[in-house]
């Protein structure tokens, strides 16, 4: 392989990664975007399920461990 040509595979391997993060960036935008909309409408009773206790109550057992 000659100079020129390492160049041009350099240059589409660079091309194909770029293209790679677009698509990945796009779509953490999306998630993102997402998740931002369900803190503004709100899960307020998810502060209820942080602790696990309260977690197994809600369920109805809470003789059972979160692993």
């Amino acid at each position: 392989m000659n100079q020129e040509q390492l160049m041009k595979v350099k240059i589409k391997y660079l091309e194909d990664r770029i293209n790679t993060m677009e698509k990945s960036l796009g779509s953490i935008h999306k998630i993102l975007g997402r998740f931002q909309m369900t803190e503004a409408t709100g899960f307020k009773d998810l502060d209820k399920f942080r602790d696990s206790d309260t977690f197994l109550e809600e369920l109805g057992n809470p003789e059972h461990e979160l692993i």
